[in-house]
């Protein structure tokens, strides 16, 4: 059975002078890929690295950062991607929980490493991308200097650590989902069945790279077929994804819904030729309608939506032909995945009724939370994943999200799902975003707040949106208070984090519904 160094390895022996990677004015073919992976996989080897240990890459989106996860895979030791956006503190306790033995990181947080380094990790080695080495560290340049580009001698099991992908942590500390060879590329293989990828395909990565969404779901997935990879850094300009499109004739993408509401309502984009971009893959959070039919309006491409977490990899898909009458659903299950829905005895839902989505733990999805053994019992259950995501249970395969378990609110002992409050508010023709969730309520236990993101240059009142909810729901459904903000806060896969909105109002409460 192959492992994931095998990808880059056999696209080497099949496509040398096709491009790989393209980023900014520079590329490299397959051949070069390989070649770059192997002598960076004989540089680590030199250190010292071992199978199993844990090397992270703390960076923005650069072209280094894929074949630095393939040298460590052909290494049998274990590749740790982390947020950029983290501070020393952030840092500290990822290192420390997933006890990193080396760590690339780029210039610009040289110093955010040092000091880290300084309070609780000095027997890190720190490797820097680019510039001078820290004290008692090298550089990427150091690294692989002298070094052969031939194929190193290290048997990879296939049923060994590959990945520990930590989740995005809107609740407590951030997980780390540990991923096997073999899990990772059944979830990368599942995907390009159902995504419909081709090796004609090139694929545009305009998301962070150290999230799952960029390297498992866009990365791995083009290099398993050969395809082109086209990275942007990391921010998203609708301008450069759009002349980024036109320019290297991308056909394929993810973003998450933020991304295609920006891009729809970005007004240049008619000026950029989009013909190419035949299929659009979506996902992560909730689209609603509105920016949805913008969408089919404005791109003639095919859209697939997904469904997954970090712990589970893609469970559901919605293909092209089911947006036109289920374009409101999810998803069915995906080739490779086992999903049911069950309520809170353990007992599959039936067709109409609301449970937990729960995944199968064999083949896919995570092997286990590292180093958190309770958090990994309480997470996967008799062979099953428990998402935390509601779905309703529609028929015919179909499923469809209404919320996340944790952050139903409940009140007068009605059970509210925040989305459907949400799908409502974004109806409202000047409404940008929406976020529902529950406050502290003397007699109901909670009630229905909504974060309202205006669009830009209109102006709506409170009662404007209780009174369209009202018109649509039930009345205990309708938010109690309405607060506009300027944006929402979000995650790097593009979520709203519902506890800073919800935070301040549970301050000095005892009990939180």
């Amino acid at each position: 059975m192959q492992v994931l160094g095998d990808l880059v390895r056999l696209n080497a022996k099949r496509y040398p002078e096709k491009k790989a990677i393209i980023m900014d004015e520079r590329s490299m073919t397959c051949a070069e890929l390989n070649k770059t992976v192997n002598q960076m996989a004989h540089g680590l080897l030199s250190l010292g690295l071992k199978p199993g240990d844990r090397v992270g890459i703390w960076s923005r989106n650069c072209v280094e950062f894929i074949p630095i996860c393939f040298a460590v895979w052909k290494c049998g030791a274990i590749t740790v991607p982390i947020n950029f956006r983290f501070k020393v503190d952030e840092l500290l306790y990822l290192l420390e929980n997933a006890q990193l033995s080396m760590l690339f990181h780029s210039e610009e947080l040289g110093e955010f490493t040092q000091e880290a380094r300084q309070r609780r990790a000095a027997s890190l080695l720190p490797i820097s991308l680019s510039g001078a080495p820290l004290r008692g560290g090298t550089s990427l340049k150091e690294l692989v200097s002298g070094q052969s580009d031939k194929e190193p001698s290290v048997e990879v099991d296939p049923a060994s650590a590959a990945m520990i992908m930590y989740t995005s942590g809107t609740t407590g500390h951030p997980k780390g989902a540990l991923f096997t060879h073999v899990k990772e590329l059944l979830d990368v293989t599942s995907l390009v069945l159902e995504g419909n990828l081709t090796y004609e395909d090139v694929m545009l990565v305009s998301g962070p790279m150290f999230h799952n969404g960029g390297i498992s779901a866009q990365i791995l997935p083009a290099l398993l077929f050969g395809c082109t990879c086209v990275a942007l850094g990391g921010s998203f300009d609708p301008e450069e994804v759009l002349s980024t499109v036109e320019r290297h004739k991308v056909s394929v993408t993810m973003w998450v819904p933020t991304m295609l509401a920006k891009l729809v309502a970005h007004p240049g984009i008619d000026r950029y030729d989009l013909s190419s971009l035949r299929k659009i893959w979506y996902g992560s959070s909730a689209i609603s309608d509105v920016v949805l039919d913008a969408c089919l309006r404005v791109f003639k491409s095919d859209f697939y939506q997904f469904f997954g977490q970090t712990e589970s990899g893609m469970l559901l898909v919605l293909k092209p032909g089911d947006h036109a009458q289920r374009s409101r659903c999810t998803g069915r299950e995906m080739c490779g995945a086992e999903v049911r829905v069950v309520d809170e005895n353990g007992q599959d839902t039936a067709v109409g009724g609301v449970g937990e989505i729960l995944g199968k733990h064999r083949p896919m999805g995570m092997e286990r939370y590292y180093g958190m053994e309770k958090e990994t019992e309480e997470t996967i259950k008799d062979g099953w994943i428990h998402t935390g995501d509601l779905a309703r249970v529609e028929g015919q395969g179909y499923f469809t999200v209404v919320d996340r378990l944790k952050d139903m609110i409940i009140s007068g002992a009605e059970n509210i799902y925040c989305k459907e409050v949400e799908e409502v508010i974004r109806e409202h023709p000047g409404v940008e975003e929406a976020a529902v969730f529950g406050i502290p309520d003397e007699m109901w236990g909670e009630v229905v707040c909504a974060a309202v993101v205006p669009k830009e240059g209109c102006s709506i009142s409170e009662d404007e949106i209780v009174e369209l909810c009202a018109s649509r729901l039930s009345s205990y459904k309708k938010p109690k208070r309405v607060e506009f903000r300027d944006a929402l806060p979000k995650n790097p896969a593009g979520k709203v984090v519902k506890k800073l909105l919800r935070e301040p109002y549970w301050i000095g409460k005892t009990k939180r519904v």
